[in-house]
């Protein structure tokens, strides 16, 4: 019987993944963006401050665009891209070519085996990949063997409560024999488009677009290895690879505050738990998580947004990609609506990456507002914004 890998590296050969596109800078102006990218995610990923200097990433299985898109929108780093599937590799090199990436390396190889590149790296990002693995804590492992001292992780895995009724249509994929061939997503299509109303896959296939490319099909439903985690089991693969839990790159799966309001009864009884307790429990009341995406560190303290604290008003908010205001009152990231009242718009468009809390709010213009009143709006407001995602806060 072949092993994982090999079947894996057999897929994206015949279904290389994600679908390429031919011209980074025309799909990034037309709002293209990697989460975790190193440019646009600077607070999530160094709380307290970028390091200086340029930067050594890894970019582990890669596919068909993701180490040419880091390397594209960060031109003053050294990166590097592994990927087993030749395939994806050639596409990565026609973007390198395309757009004269001479900051970026290309190697076909296992996950497994990347200490052979004999290099630490600053940044690693591993998106999509530890979840088709035979062990995934034997490639964070891996991973965690070519981390630098101060480095950090970029990692992305699949969320167990939304992935329920794509598990049981694999589960009936491999009974009915249906292989990874252009007949085979024929019939895969033609069996989605007679599921009945009320399957568990309904949500999932509605929401996700790049089913309409035959790649995805294969990755999504015809998988040979596919595994997915709940928030304790995201925790404890981090903690079994001997690294420390970060955070979020996007809090809003994780926080009640995107569902429930302060004065529900979901929130008088979350509220009061510790982050983890609360993180475990919103996953299984609001089923959002369809992927975990996180960063971790070597083991050690790690820096915490924590709104309770005494130099919050130091802290500096920054709109998280995606984030657009759409007209007076309104903005928008991805499919997420923010209502906001003129207060509230008033301090989200003073969010520059910039300002602090505190230089945002002492300005004429909330003189009339008192100091008090007005703190303790800023401190509350600013923290459900970052519950939300909508924004990312650096640290003092």
């Amino acid at each position: 019987m072949e092993d994982v890998s090999t079947l894996v590296a057999k897929q994206y050969e015949a279904f290389a993944y994600p679908e390429p596109f031919a011209d980074l800078e025309e799909a990034i102006g037309a709002g293209y963006y990697q989460v975790g990218d190193p440019s646009l995610y600077g607070p999530v990923l160094w709380p307290c401050g970028r390091p200086s200097g340029p930067l050594k990433s890894l970019v582990a299985g890669c596919g068909t665009v993701q180490a040419a898109y880091v390397a594209f929108n960060n031109r003053g780093d050294e990166v590097v891209g592994i990927d087993l599937s030749e395939a994806s590799l050639a596409h990565e090199r026609f973007l390198q070519d395309k757009h004269g990436l001479s900051n970026l390396r290309l190697f076909k190889g296992d996950l497994l085996d990347v200490a052979s590149l004999g290099s630490d790296f600053d940044v690693i990002i591993c998106t999509g990949v530890l979840h088709h693995m035979a062990n995934p804590g034997a490639g964070l492992g891996a991973l965690r063997g070519v981390l630098a001292p101060d480095g950090v992780m970029v990692l992305m895995v699949y969320g167990a409560t939304v992935r329920t009724g794509v598990y049981m249509l694999q589960d009936a994929f491999r009974r009915m024999g249906i292989a990874q061939s252009p007949d085979g997503v024929a019939s895969v299509r033609q069996i989605l488009g007679e599921l009945p109303s009320r399957h568990y896959a309904q949500d999932y296939i509605r929401a996700s677009g790049e089913l309409k490319h035959d790649a995805a099909i294969v990755d999504t439903f015809l998988h040979p290895q596919d595994r997915a985690y709940t928030v304790p089991q995201v925790l404890e693969l981090v903690d079994g690879a001997g690294l420390t839990f970060q955070n979020w790159i996007d809090n809003l799966p994780y926080w009640r505050n995107g569902a429930w309001a302060p004065d529900s009864a979901i929130a008088a009884a979350l509220d009061p738990l510790p982050p983890r307790e609360h993180w475990a429990a919103v996953e299984m009341l609001g089923t959002m998580a369809g992927m975990h995406m996180f960063t971790a560190r070597r083991p050690g303290e790690v820096a915490v947004v924590d709104f309770d604290r005494a130099d919050w008003r130091r802290f500096v908010p920054q709109p998280a990609p995606g984030l657009s205001r759409e007209g007076t009152g309104l903005f928008r990231r991805g499919p997420y609506e923010l209502k906001c009242s003129d207060l509230e718009q008033f301090v989200l468009d003073g969010a520059d990456g910039k300002r602090t809390i505190g230089e945002i709010i002492d300005v004429p213009a909330l003189a009339d507002v008192p100091i008090a009143e007005r703190d303790e709006f800023a401190r509350r407001y600013f923290e459900h914004l970052w519950k939300l995602g909508h924004v990312m806060i650096a640290l003092p």
